[in-house]
C-alpha cells in the first residue's frame, strides 16, 4: 500500500443536454463517463461521472466530474459542481447558447468558480463561418464574468480536432489553480455511495480540508453515523491516507450502504454540527425575473446536499432580481455547513435556479427580522477574516474559545486564526484566558458583561440580606458557573479585588462600599445580643440559651447572629462556643504572652490561668491553631 501523493485538479463539465459533454470527456480520456445501463439506453447522462485524465510529466492529476445536462437533473449537476476547481463549459456549435447553458453558467458563478475554459463541440457538423460567429457570441455571453478571458476552443469528439488544445489549456489551468484554504479538519461531502464485492460500503467525494487515514474513526453528518476507515483509494490506487483536493473513495467498516446517501458529509468526529438554520448572504439572479418574498419555500443546494426550507428575509420585505440581501434559511431537515461555503437556491416548483451566495453562520439562533444588532453581526461575518473571527467570539457569548475551535467554525486555517486572535488581543478586543489545558479567549464585551453580572449578584445579595455584611463566596461562584468557566471567574474576582471594588474575607465576599442596614428594632436586638456575650466574658453562654433569655424567635436570632458575626463583633469558635471579639482578643494576648515567657502553652495551663473549664480553653487554642497564630505540637501549642 502506498501513501497518497496525488493533488487533483477537479474540472467540472457544464452545459446543455446533448451538447457533447460526456463525448468530449471520452475523447480526452478514452473513458466513457456514462456507465449506467439507463444512461446507455437513453443516451443521456443521469449520474455524476468521475474520470481521470492521464497527465504524463504533470505533477497534478486532472479529474473530470461529468454532470447531467437535463433540466430535471440540475440537482445532480449542482452536487457535482459544488467542489470543483475549474469549469469546462461546453457549447455545441450546431445549437449555440441554449437554456441549460445559461442556467449551468449561472450556477457556476453562484458557486464562485474562478477559472475555466470553453469548448465549442460538434464542430464537424458546421461550417468554419459558424464557428467564428459562435466564438463572438460566446465572448459576449461571458463578458464581465470569470470566463471573460477564458480560451474558446473549437473541438470535435468525432475527429479529435481540438482535443490537444483542450488538454493544454486544462494543464495550464492546473498549474494556476490556487491552493485551497485548509482548516486541518477532515471534511468530505459525499457525492457517491456504492458497494464493492469483498470490500463492502464505499463513499466517495472531494476532500475539502484536512486528511483521512486508514484506521481513523470518522462521522457521517448530519446523521451521526460513525465508522472506521477500512481502506482508501485515490485514482483506483490503494493509499494509506488522502488529503485536501483529492478525489477519494473510502471503504467504511460496519456501515451499511442503506444508511448513506449523497448529501451527507464525512468528517472528523464531533467537528461539524447539524443545524436546521443557516444565515447567509443571498444574490437573486436577474434572470429569475421576479421578486422574492419573505418565507418563500425553496430548495437549498449546499455541498452535495439538497434541503427544502423557508427563506426568511432579515433586512427587507421583498428582494428584487439582481439584488443582494441577508437571509436565514429555516430547514425542514438538518444539514451541515461552514461559514464561507457556497450554495445555490432553486424554486420549489416549477424547478428554476433563483440565486445563491455564501453561508455566513452555520449554527445561528432564530433572529428577529430587521434587528440592528443581528444585521451588524452578519455584516461582520461577511467581512474580512478579522471581523469574522471577532463575530465568532461575540456569538460565543460567555463561553471562551481556543484557536482550533474558531478555525473549525470559520473553516479557516488555524495559523491564520491564531494570528488574527493575537492582533485582537493586542487591540484589547479579546481577553486571554490562560489555563493548564489550553489558552482560550473571550470577547472584551463578554468579559465586561460577566463583570457587571458578578457585581449585580453581590448587590442583589446585599439588598436581599441587608443585615449581612458578606455574601458567601461559594454562592457567587456557583451562580457564575451557570454562565461561564471557573478560570474567568477567578480573573474577574482578582481584577475587582485589585481595583478595590470588592473585599474578600476567608470564604465570604462583599462590595467594598457596602454597610449593614438594620431597622431600629433590629439594632436594639443586635445590641442586646452583643452585650450579653460581652458581659459573659470567657464563660460565654450557649447561643440557644441567649436566644431564650432574650425571648427571640429562631428566625430573628439567627438573622442577628449572622449580622454580628459578619461584622466581627462575635466570633464562633465552634458549634458550642461563641465569644465577643473583645473577649477573644484579651484571650489572645494572654495566650501569646504566656508562650513568649514559657515557649508554649497547654489546654490545662490556659484553663488554670483563666479559671475556665476545658470546653472553653480547648476551643480557644484550637481556634488560634486554625487561624494560623499557633500550632499544636503533641499536647502543647507554640507560636507558628
Amino acid at each position: 500500500m502506498v501513501m497518497s501523493a496525488f493533488k487533483h485538479v477537479i474540472i467540472g463539465t457544464a452545459g446543455h443536454i446533448d451538447h457533447g459533454k460526456t463525448a468530449l470527456v471520452k475523447a480526452l480520456t478514452g473513458i466513457d463517463a456514462d456507465t449506467l445501463a439507463e444512461e446507455k439506453r437513453r443516451g443521456i447522462t443521469i449520474e455524476l461521472g468521475f474520470i481521470f485524465l492521464d497527465t504524463p510529466g504533470f505533477d497534478r492529476q486532472i479529474v473530470f466530474i461529468d454532470v447531467p445536462g437535463h433540466e430535471k437533473l440540475i440537482k445532480t449537476m449542482v452536487a457535482g459542481a459544488s467542489n470543483i476547481d475549474a469549469a469546462l463549459l461546453v457549447i455545441a456549435a450546431d445549437e449555440g447558447i441554449s437554456m441549460q447553458t445559461i442556467e449551468h453558467f449561472d450556477i457556476l458563478q453562484l458557486l464562485d468558480i474562478q477559472t475555466g475554459i470553453i469548448a465549442l463541440t460538434k464542430t464537424d457538423l458546421v461550417e468554419e463561418k459558424r464557428i467564428h460567429e459562435l466564438q463572438g457570441e460566446v465572448k459576449g455571453f461571458v463578458n464581465g464574468t470569470f470566463l471573460k478571458d477564458a480560451p474558446i476552443i473549437p473541438v470535435s469528439s468525432v475527429t479529435g480536432a481540438g482535443t490537444d488544445e483542450i488538454k493544454s489549456a486544462l494543464a495550464e489551468i492546473g498549474r494556476k489553480v490556487k491552493k485551497r484554504r485548509d482548516s486541518g479538519i477532515f471534511r468530505m461531502p459525499v457525492d457517491r455511495v456504492f458497494t464493492m464485492k469483498g470490500f463492502g460500503t464505499i463513499i466517495a467525494g472531494t476532500i475539502l480540508s484536512g486528511e483521512v487515514k486508514i484506521g481513523d474513526k470518522i462521522e457521517i453528518f448530519p446523521d451521526g453515523i460513525t465508522g472506521k476507515v477500512r481502506g482508501i483509494q485515490v485514482h483506483s490506487k490503494n493509499v494509506e491516507r488522502s488529503d485536501i483536493r483529492n478525489r477519494t473513495a473510502i471503504n467504511l467498516q460496519d456501515v451499511k450502504k442503506e444508511m448513506l446517501r449523497r448529501g451527507q458529509c464525512a468528517g472528523t468526529t464531533g467537528t461539524l454540527f447539524p443545524t436546521n438554520r443557516l444565515d447567509a448572504q443571498l444574490r437573486l439572479l436577474k434572470s429569475y425575473g421576479k421578486e422574492l418574498k419573505n418565507r418563500t419555500r425553496i430548495r437549498l443546494h449546499i455541498g452535495t446536499d439538497e434541503v427544502i426550507c423557508r427563506l426568511v428575509l432579515l433586512d427587507r420585505e421583498k428582494l428584487p432580481p439582481g439584488e443582494t440581501a441577508l437571509v436565514q434559511f429555516v430547514l425542514e431537515a438538518p444539514t451541515v455547513a461552514l461559514p464561507g461555503d457556497r450554495y445555490v437556491i432553486r424554486s420549489f416548483s416549477p424547478l428554476m435556479t433563483m440565486g445563491g451566495g455564501r453561508i455566513l453562520d452555520a449554527a445561528p439562533s432564530r433572529h428577529k427580522r430587521f434587528d440592528t444588532q443581528t444585521l451588524e453581526g452578519l455584516g461582520r461575518l461577511g467581512g474580512d477574516t478579522g471581523k469574522i473571527v471577532e463575530q465568532i467570539f461575540i456569538r460565543s457569548d460567555f463561553i471562551p474559545q481556543n484557536s482550533s475551535e474558531v478555525a473549525v467554525k470559520t473553516g479557516k486555517e488555524e495559523n491564520e486564526v491564531k494570528e488574527v486572535i493575537e492582533n485582537l488581543c493586542n487591540t484589547g478586543t479579546l481577553i486571554k484566558i490562560s489555563s493548564e489545558k489550553a489558552e482560550k479567549y473571550l470577547h472584551v464585551r463578554s468579559y465586561e458583561q460577566l463583570t457587571e453580572k458578578s457585581l449585580s449578584m453581590i448587590k442583589k445579595y446585599h439588598s436581599d440580606y441587608s443585615h449581612r455584611l458578606f455574601m458567601p463566596f461559594a454562592d457567587l461562584r456557583s451562580q457564575f458557573l451557570q454562565w461561564s468557566e471557573l478560570q474567568i471567574f477567578k480573573m474577574i474576582v482578582d481584577d475587582l479585588l485589585n481595583k478595590k471594588i470588592i473585599y474578600k474575607k476567608d470564604s465570604d465576599i462583599r462590595l467594598a462600599e457596602h454597610e449593614i442596614r438594620l431597622e431600629s428594632r433590629e439594632h436594639e436586638v443586635a445590641s442586646q445580643m452583643e452585650q450579653t456575650f460581652r458581659k459573659a466574658g470567657y464563660a460565654a453562654p450557649l447561643e440557644e440559651d441567649v436566644r431564650k433569655r432574650l425571648d427571640l424567635s429562631p428566625q430573628v436570632f439567627n438573622k442577628m447572629m449572622k449580622s454580628l458575626i459578619d461584622q466581627d463583633k462575635l466570633v464562633r469558635l465552634n458549634k458550642k462556643v461563641t465569644y465577643h471579639r473583645d473577649i477573644l482578643q484579651d484571650a489572645q494576648k494572654i495566650v501569646m504572652d504566656h508562650i513568649r515567657e514559657n515557649q508554649s502553652i497547654t489546654i490545662a495551663e490556659l484553663r488554670d490561668k483563666l479559671k475556665l473549664s476545658r470546653k472553653y480553653t480547648q476551643a480557644i487554642l484550637e481556634y488560634f491553631d486554625n487561624a494560623g497564630l499557633t500550632i499544636r505540637k503533641e499536647d502543647r501549642h507554640v507560636i507558628k
